[in-house]
């Protein structure tokens, strides 16, 4: 079966999500030793090191599962959808918390996620081109 049109653009943003947090990751291990951004952020130079690595393993995860989804493989499908469970959770949790800049932020959040959860496990084409891994 060929694969839907919407998971080939799920998978793509993964990807791209994926290489942003690399970048990200990588940005953070770049200024690590930074005098100026560890004071001014009122971090140690160790926790930007630890939030580098984790920012760079994450990005590789991510485009990991995004091939993964893109080949249809049903496992990345479910690790996908327990991410996107575990992001709308947050984002729950910061609405209810927060002020009202981050509340906003995490609505929209909790909806895209469930938007890109109904596409790869409610839509027809998206269970038939999984189902066939």
């Amino acid at each position: 079966m060929k694969r839907p049109a919407i998971v080939t653009f799920i998978g793509v943003l993964t990807i791209l999500t994926g290489i942003v947090q690399g970048a990200v990751g990588g940005m953070l291990l770049a200024v690590r030793n930074d005098q100026k951004v560890l004071t001014d952020n009122d971090v140690s130079s160790g926790e930007v090191t630890g939030l580098g690595i984790a920012f760079i393993i994450l990005g590789v995860l991510a485009i990991a599962l995004a091939v993964g989804l893109l080949k249809g493989s049903r496992i990345s499908r479910n690790l996908v959808g327990l991410v996107g469970v575990l992001h709308i959770a947050g984002g729950i949790y910061v609405a209810a918390t927060m002020d009202a800049e981050h509340r906003s932020s995490a609505i929209g959040g909790i909806g895209g996620t469930a938007v890109m959860l109904f596409f790869l496990f409610g839509a027809d084409k998206a269970k038939a081109f999984f189902a066939k891994s």
